[in-house]
């Protein structure tokens, strides 16, 4: 007998699916009952007399010599080692560090996911979670259990493997060295692949993204390895026929449903690159690329906003839809192929919202979801990205595809060239020094993204990212958190005040629902309530219950400060309402965080203020919060008589999931407030006198609780 409980969740479903929706969720359910219809008992192979039709040859002979001829242009020239020396060259450590890698990777020495590292057999676990040991059986996928919320397993694990990123790496130590040893082991570890997961069997043909960014890194490392005499003809062939069986799922397997998804912009993407690449002559998939860009420019004006940020309230996914995007445009201007008009427009400004958003350490606030997802990871540092992706790496990339240089100039950190000059060779050294030498940033500037709602304002060689978004993906919140008014601040390098990431998704569902809650982010919990309730079932939902309003400061320096309203709504019209301000104050070296807060009718309106620190010591000074760092800059938290009531303050450990599957303790700070009104001065400072005058200075003023405003932007 169906629960209650089961009845309710999906009518709260069913409510969250606006009319317009319908029949983009229909059409895609009936694909989904199609997909279960037609499963085969067998997988469905590319046969010989296919392949050669889809090649447009008459003998199996001719296949590679033809495909060699074929006259497609790739990111560098064969053999792979000019690009390889040109990259080494450039960032000399590049070689010891892949070198390194590989030397694990022939041993199988394999970390996926914070699973560290992991000595595995003979066989790679191609189907496998290696963290909790669960496996899926080879079946056809519309018959397996991806997601169990009780039995602690996770789909990404076994499908970050197979998406083959450390197959670009083996081609990477072919490529420098020379050595077949690496083009062995890509040979015999795709060949282990087919055997373990045919077509449509198994988890890692679950869905159309993974496939397409599978074949995307396979056709990198296979052009990485192409020249090694382990390559040989009959591989050649069925790396051939693999391809073909790539690209047929993605076309017959599309994730076009609503809410539009990263996933479709992958789907697509990975058509593009398997129609170009494979360029056949004759058949269906001569059609794969058209179809994929014509799609892609119906899609883009739905998932990217006209500031160019995406849609899904999420600076992660942000990244890695600009990253594929980015790749394939690239793919399609080597091929002299045109970009359609929505791609041309819009992805500059994608990358030029990377520009606005990104810390002077290179990484990138996080709000909303991060699992660390990438279209290509051709660095070879990627185990010391924060999160595990290279918004540095990206942004200079695209720095040198639309030559604007202005992109990198509040970058602190030594330009990260790597991916660019595996892309661009030689062009990208000679690009890559004039871009080094425009590195000069502004002192002040605020970066305004309104329709994701994210703002970004420097001043005093700080950095403070604040989020005012709301659920994204059209209200549904498949990667949104709730983070309405939380805020990142980083001083140089230093990280002092982040988000906390979000460490994990189907593999623990309580974890999943923690990284997503209010008092998880530094933002303001009001009667224990959440900005959005949190669907317990519903990893990749939240009820869509709040609105916000922007206002920016008044006064001479139009870039001073932000205010920013949440009314979050409750049963029976109430709401609760939280204002925060955000304002730099040159004479405390800091910024004022000033709020104030309602609850609905009746309902408790006890005031929760966090603050998620970095990994940094901290101690709590009555009710002052700091740092203790024994050298560079410490931040204070000293709050202000605003309320006739005092704070208490605690200091409590909390959680940091920067990167998917790694999960660190960190400390938070907890200001429980019996009135509705709380501020602080977030101070930075070098010595602690200087940090004694600051508080007696805070301590003396008068602080107003309500600021002049002027223009207003409503984000849902």
């Amino acid at each position: 007998m169906i629960s209650t409980q089961a009845i309710n969740h999906f009518w709260s479903r069913v409510r969250a699916v606006p009319l317009r929706a319908y029949p983009r969720v229909l059409r895609q359910r009936l694909r989904q009952l199609q997909w279960r219809w037609s499963a085969t008992a067998v997988p469905p192979r590319v046969t010989d007399a296919e392949l050669l039709r889809v090649f447009g040859v008459a003998h199996v002979n001719e296949l590679v010599a033809q495909f060699d001829q074929r006259g497609v242009r790739f990111f560098f020239d064969r053999p792979a080692a000019a690009r390889a020396d040109a990259v080494a060259d450039t960032v000399p450590a590049v070689r010891n560090r892949l070198l390194a890698r590989g030397a694990e990777l022939l041993v199988h020495r394999i970390d996926v996911l914070g699973s560290g590292p992991v000595q595995c057999g003979a066989q790679l676990p191609w189907r496998r979670d290696i963290k909790s040991g669960h496996e899926w059986p080879c079946v056809h996928f519309t018959q397996l259990t991806i997601v169990d919320s009780l039995a602690g397993f996770d789909i990404k694990v076994p499908w970050e493997l197979s998406r083959f990123h450390h197959a670009v790496t083996l081609g990477q130590c072919y490529a420098l060295s020379g050595d077949d040893k690496y083009a062995r082991e890509f040979v015999l570890q795709l060949q282990d692949w087919w055997t373990d997961n045919p077509p449509e069997f198994g988890p890692n043909w679950a869905n159309a993204m993974e496939v397409s960014i599978r074949a995307a890194n396979l056709i990198w490392a296979f052009e990485l390895v192409r020249d090694s005499a382990a390559v040989g003809t009959a591989f050649v062939i069925e790396f051939l026929r693999s391809l073909v069986e790539h690209g047929r799922y993605i076309q017959a397997h599309l994730e076009a449903g609503w809410p539009g998804s990263n996933h479709y912009l992958a789907d697509l993407c990975g058509l593009i690159w398997l129609g170009t690449y494979c360029a056949p002559r004759a058949g269906a998939e001569m059609r794969w690329r058209p179809m994929a860009l014509a799609l892609l420019e119906r899609e883009l004006p739905v998932q990217v906003h006209p500031d160019g940020t995406n849609y899904e309230a999420s600076t992660s996914y942000h990244l890695l839809v600009t990253e594929m995007l980015l790749h394939t445009s690239i793919l399609l201007r080597l091929n002299a192929v045109a970009a359609g008009p929505q791609l041309a427009r819009l992805l500059p400004l994608m990358i030029g919202a990377l520009a606005g958003l990104i810390r002077p350490d290179g990484e990138l606030p996080l709000f909303g979801d991060c699992d660390s997802g990438r279209w290509l990871a051709l660095e070879s540092d990627t185990i010391d990205l924060r999160t595990g992706q290279d918004a540095a790496g990206v942004l200079a990339l695209g720095a040198a595809e639309f030559s604007q240089a202005g992109w990198l100039q509040l970058v602190e950190v030594p330009m990260r060239l790597e991916t660019t000059l595996w892309v661009h060779g030689n062009d990208a050294n000679a690009g890559g020094k004039h871009l080094i030498s425009g590195t000069s940033a502004p002192t002040a500037r605020l970066c305004a993204l309104p329709d994701a709602g994210w703002y970004v304002l420097r001043a005093g060689g700080q950095y403070l990212a604040l989020n005012a978004s709301g659920n994204g993906a059209d209200g549904w919140g498949f990667h949104a958190h709730n983070d309405a008014l939380s805020f990142e601040l980083c001083t140089g390098l230093r990280s002092l005040l982040v988000d906390p990431g979000s460490y994990v998704y189907t593999g623990n569902f309580a974890a999943r629902n923690r990284f997503r809650a209010t008092a998880m982010h530094s933002t303001v919990r009001i009667g224990g309530r959440e900005i959005n309730r949190i669907p317990a079932a519903d990893l990749f939902r939240l009820e869509n219950d709040t609105t916000l309003w922007v206002e920016q400061l008044s006064g001479d320096d139009a870039t001073r400060g932000l205010q920013v309203t949440r009314r979050t709504h409750l049963a029976a019209g109430l709401v609760d309402v939280h204002t925060r301000r955000f304002e730099w104050l040159p004479e405390c070296s800091g910024w004022l965080i000033a709020d104030e807060w309602s609850g609905g009718g009746s309902e408790d309106a006890t005031g929760e203020v966090y603050f998620h620190f970095a990994g940094l010591p901290v101690i709590v000074d009555g009710v002052v919060v700091r740092t203790m760092c024994d050298s560079g800059r410490n931040l204070a938290l000293i709050p202000c008589n605003v309320s006739d009531v005092e704070p208490t303050a605690t200091i409590e450990i909390g959680s940091t999931g920067y990167r998917y599957g790694c999960l660190a303790s960190a400390p938070v700070a907890r200001y429980a407030v019996a009135g509705r009104a709380f501020a602080v001065v977030a101070c930075v400072y070098n010595e602690y006198q200087e940090y004694e005058v600051l508080r007696k200075n805070i301590a003396a003023r008068t602080w107003p609780r309500a600021p002049a405003a002027l223009s207003t932007k409503q984000n849902n």
